[in-house]
């Protein structure tokens, strides 16, 4: 080993739960703390917005925080961070293995936080990786995809293979979006839709393929519809119910037989646990790596947070992977308190997506009614026309609101529970409707409940229909028949 030290609090993994964990071990007097990082810290879910310029028209710099001047987090933290990766974890011996541009280091530490988050997950398509050696990481920074089921490191994509999940992927894209005419997009989930938004605004003729049935998995068809709808009318051309089997320097080849030519191919195809570490130190790891309610680790010293972790669906008590931004800061507030002695923990939670597409507004919180068929649960739903203003009003947007509910009483659920909720706006936020039903849906509520919310009406911002009582109207006359 080049240098060794010892510390009170290990962190690994530098994302926004291992960021948050840091600035509350620290703010609670804890300054024994060191956090090892792999790449720049960003802002993840603002990516496509710098890359796509009308939103964040610096580009992607703007979006990587500088731990120097980061608002909450002390200003002295960079004598904390540890640039690297970690090679060796053994928790036996509470010995952590770093090897980073200026070295190897030995940390021993006292507690544990594993931060390692999520990779994007790429199909083991032919074309994807270089052909022959790949370039060495720049600065020793070493980040990875999953390729199939194989951890692979990034430099190996193919020159015009991208992903976007980290700093130098959004540079990276930022520099192709500047000199390309054409692009692929493959996956339409809410970073796939938005980067090919932000790629149409760059000027790209862009394309978009999906596997499934419909664009956007985290909504059911009938409302997918509109995001369809929407992608044609902005000359975004999607290829739905088809995957791609080759990536070639020219383009891609689709499994109907199709070829598209592009100058690049985005793979948007999802995250999967980056649990490498935890399973080669023995924790516990099922879908994710397995924590209680308050972070904690099969091993009584180690604690972890953030898309690495699986947690229990509020409203089924189902293990479910969230891979949620500002969830792993909650999350980090919690394992850090425990840390420091503060008993907390983490309230029912489930998933959640708000997002827009060329200015249809979308969110999908909990279950959706294809997903709930897929596992077995038995649903009805409810679909509501809705307006955001008076109809006198001309800023008023339609809208839709699509409410999932439990059919019938089955293990971990009562008959008319409130398990899902979608709505897609026309040119308005549904940011607040959002936060109101998955605190709605996390409190496992039933229709017959909703009365309990009350409406708060304002004229230049809302309509005055009750939504509530129109939801609690029409459950009451679909199940009278």
């Amino acid at each position: 080993m080049d240098r060794s030290l010892s510390t009170k609090a290990l962190i690994i993994g530098g994302g926004p739960g291992g960021r948050i964990s840091y600035m509350v071990l620290r703010t609670m007097g804890e300054n024994k703390v060191k956090i090892v990082m792999n790449e720049e810290p960003t802002v993840i879910c603002s990516l496509p917005y710098g890359v796509g310029r009308k939103l964040v028209p610096q580009g992607p710099e703007a979006i990587v925080v500088d731990l120097s001047k980061g608002g909450r987090l002390p200003k002295d933290m960079p004598k904390d961070v540890i640039h690297g990766v970690v090679k060796e974890l053994d928790v036996a011996s509470k010995k952590a293995y770093v090897e980073g541009s200026d070295g190897q280091v030995e940390i021993s530490f006292e507690k544990l936080i594993l931060a390692t988050g999520a990779v994007p997950w790429i199909p083991p398509v032919s074309g994807v990786l270089r052909e022959g050696s790949s370039p060495a990481a720049s600065d020793g920074k070493v980040t990875w995809v999953m390729y199939g089921n194989e951890l692979v490191e990034k430099s190996r994509l193919a020159p015009n293979v991208y992903v976007i999940r980290g700093a130098d992927d959004a540079r990276r894209l930022d520099e192709f979006a500047s000199r390309a005419k054409s692009v692929v997009v493959v996956g339409s989930g809410a970073i796939g839709l938005e980067t090919a938004e932000a790629l149409h605004d760059r000027g790209l003729q862009v394309y978009v393929v999906e596997v499934l049935p419909h664009l956007s998995v985290a909504l059911d068809a009938d409302m997918a519809s509109w995001i369809e709808k929407r992608a044609l009318e902005r000359g975004v051309k999607a290829y739905i119910g088809v995957s791609v089997t080759d990536v070639t320097p020219e383009g891609v080849a689709l499994s109907d037989g199709s070829t598209i030519e592009a100058d690049g191919m985005l793979f948007a195809t999802g995250v999967r646990p980056n649990v490498a570490l935890a399973k080669a130190c023995g924790i516990k790891v099922e879908r994710g790596i397995v924590v209680d309610s308050h972070m904690r680790t099969s091993h009584p010293d180690v604690y972890a947070v953030g898309d690495a972790v699986q947690v229990v669906d509020a409203p089924t008590g189902r293990p479910i992977l969230p891979l949620i931004g500002t969830l792993a800061m909650r999350q980090g507030l919690v394992a850090a308190s425990n840390i420091m002695g503060m008993p907390a923990e983490l309230p029912p939670v489930t998933i959640w997506g708000v997002s827009s597409f060329f200015d249809l507004h979308w969110a999908s919180i909990g279950w959706s009614e294809e997903a709930a068929s897929k596992a077995g649960i038995s649903v009805k739903t409810i679909v509501l026309p809705v307006r955001t203003r008076d109809e006198a009003m001309p800023l008023g947007k339609d809208g839709y609101w699509k409410v999932v509910i439990s059919k019938e009483k089955a293990p971990g659920l009562k008959e008319g529970q409130i398990i899902g909720f979608q709505a897609v706006i026309e040119g308005d936020p549904v940011i607040n409707l959002s936060e109101r039903f998955l605190d709605i849906i996390a409190a496992k509520e039933s229709v017959s409940e909703i009365l309990r919310h009350y409406f708060a009406h304002c004229p230049s911002q809302n309509a005055v229909d009750d939504p509530y009582l129109a939801l609690f109207f029409n459950y009451q006359k679909s199940i009278a028949g």
